[in-house]
């Protein structure tokens, strides 16, 4: 019976179909790059020097573009918990009070908080498709400039279902970005590389959590007898800026290393080289079936999800209630949106320490993700539990809640990792964010405000539970990881010849020099079918 082309053949070292001469059309891109170029790849070094170059060429180019990028989705999203605290609330409907005495609800604000969630959930997997289909570069550029343009029509909003529906759209239009920036980086770094780069984009959160602070402050205090209201300006300025940065993307970013105008014949022929050993690939526009199967049917890619939807229900606390929950400490809303701007910087520092042991002691992510779940369960601990009459310990305690972004970015880079093939990743990539949708969804209903009295009570226990359910899956990760590891290790010494392998270096010390590891690489080929790859934990 005739295989189908997109259907490639099981787990078996004694394979010969990732050889170079298989079919260029079943391949990766980079394959067909390297074919048109008659490059000959196998056994060649690369030179130390060059690549080092090159990799600061890299990083000049896209660690800028992604993290401003990153950073505007976060600051326009961001924005809506600012806007609470000067009037957004009652100009849309969003707080209702009834009874006797009257009491206040904030229903209607979580569930528009979690109406962007609902487009980004709808919108995730297709969006994940279309940007395997089409140039990356172009659709994240687009998708800036139409996010932008609708975060500017949000002063035109004048009703609770207006706003409702305004949410929606841009969580659809902004669900390319993340999976977008995973992609981007998995095509342009080596594995061992990735945690650092995924740390420094993300760490915009952070980052622009302190900017949008001083930014709205400004806002807040200078517009306070201008004809508009003030979270109207706040609108203004981020979608002015998102739709100018949006085009400056549009002829900056690159869609993949092979067609990088900026970067010299020679240099593009480099950055491809230098991810051989990643046994991911670069890119395939093809969508193949078994690899879709393989992916819903891998356990992983579905623990991946479940800790991405229990790492952001803490987003609730940190995000969307922000601002809310420092100003219930007893401040007014100028000093709610400064005393908001240090949980930026404590973001952005623990990303940027996470990332940088994990590039330097292999295999030590499972272990750093429970550990930094640690000081986000004291900060709820000490929110919940501590006399609200004392702000010191409060402030401290919101503080260490943000140090959720760590662990989360650890997830990603594990992701990007672990999972080969193209159609398989962009699943991937889909799935940890539909997780990061439901626990984003779920996030703002943990905040019932008629129970300021008890400090919140639901929120804090819940978020304490999925750090310890997000410990343990990363723990069981690592084992299973470890395991197969040992598998395939124990089938190669019986049956295929020893290449030299190195887990987390990937060729750095030693080269690959066997032929038909050199085919697996650029074949497209998924982490289960590729008898060379290896698992990093």
């Amino acid at each position: 019976m005739k295989q189908d082309a997109g259907m490639a053949q099981p787990y078996s070292p004694e394979r010969s179909n990732i050889t170079p001469e298989a079919s260029i059309h079943d391949k990766d891109a980079a394959a067909v790059f390297l074919a048109d170029l008659n490059v000959q790849d196998q056994g060649s070094e690369i030179d130390p020097e060059a690549e080092r170059r090159l990799l600061r060429k890299i990083d000049l180019l896209l660690m800028p573009l992604l993290t401003i990028s990153y950073g505007l989705q976060y600051y326009d999203k961001a924005i809506f918990s600012s806007a609470s605290v000067f009037g957004l609330l009652q100009d849309m409907d969003l707080i209702v009070t009834s009874g006797n005495p009257p009491v206040s609800s904030t229903t209607r604000f979580s569930t528009a908080t979690a109406a962007f969630y609902w487009g980004f959930l709808a919108a995730s997997y297709p969006m994940s498709l279309l940007l395997q289909k089409f140039p990356v570069g172009k659709i994240l550029s687009l998708m800036v400039i139409l996010w932008g343009v609708v975060v500017m029509l949000t002063v035109v909003v004048t009703s609770y279902p207006g706003i409702i529906v305004q949410r929606v759209f841009l969580g659809v239009i902004e669900s390319a970005v993340s999976p977008g920036f995973v992609i981007v980086s998995s095509m342009w770094y080596k594995r061992s590389e990735q945690p650092m780069r995924i740390g420094i984009w993300y760490s915009a959160t952070g980052l622009f959590s302190i900017f949008s602070g001083a930014v709205n402050y400004g806002i807040g205090k200078s517009a306070q007898n201008a004809p508009l209201a003030t979270w109207k300006y706040m609108y203004i300025f981020a979608g002015s800026w998102t739709i100018a940065w949006g085009f400056l993307l549009l002829f900056l970013l690159p869609d993949n290393p092979m067609s990088a105008r900026l970067f010299s014949l020679e240099e593009r022929q480099l950055a491809v080289r230098r991810l051989r050993d990643n046994m991911t690939g670069v890119e395939s526009k093809k969508f193949k079936r078994s690899q879709f199967i393989e992916a819903i049917t891998d356990i992983k890619i579905w623990i991946f999800m479940l800790m991405g939807a229990a790492l952001y229900v803490t987003n609730g606390g940190v995000t969307a209630f922000g601002a809310q929950i420092v100003k219930s400490f007893g401040y007014s809303s100028l000093k709610t949106i400064l005393m908001l701007t240090p949980g930026g910087a404590t973001t952005a520092l623990s990303i940027y320490v996470t990332g940088w042991i994990a590039a330097k002691w292999k295999n030590s992510r499972t272990l750093l993700i429970p550990i930094t779940c640690m000081p986000v369960m004291v900060g709820a601990i000490m929110i919940w539990k501590y006399d609200w009459s004392h702000r010191g310990p409060l402030l401290v305690g919101y503080y260490l809640l943000a140090i959720f972004g760590a662990p989360y970015v650890l997830l990603l880079s594990l992701s990007t990792s672990n999972v080969a093939g193209h159609t398989k990743k962009t699943f991937s990539a889909a799935a940890i964010f539909i997780g990061y949708n439901v626990g984003n969804i779920v996030a703002p209903y943990l905040i019932d405000t008629t129970t300021r009295a008890e400090h919140y009570p639901k929120a804090w226990i819940s978020i304490i539970v999925v750090m310890v359910f997000s410990s343990i899956a990363s723990l069981v990760l690592r084992t299973m990881y470890i395991a197969e590891n040992k598998r395939r290790d124990s089938v190669g010494r019986q049956e295929v010849k020893k290449i030299g392998y190195d887990d987390e270096k990937h060729g750095e010390d030693r080269r690959l020099d066997n032929r038909e590891a050199e085919g697996a690489a650029w074949s497209d080929l998924t982490d289960k079918q590729n008898p060379y790859f290896r698992y990093v934990y």
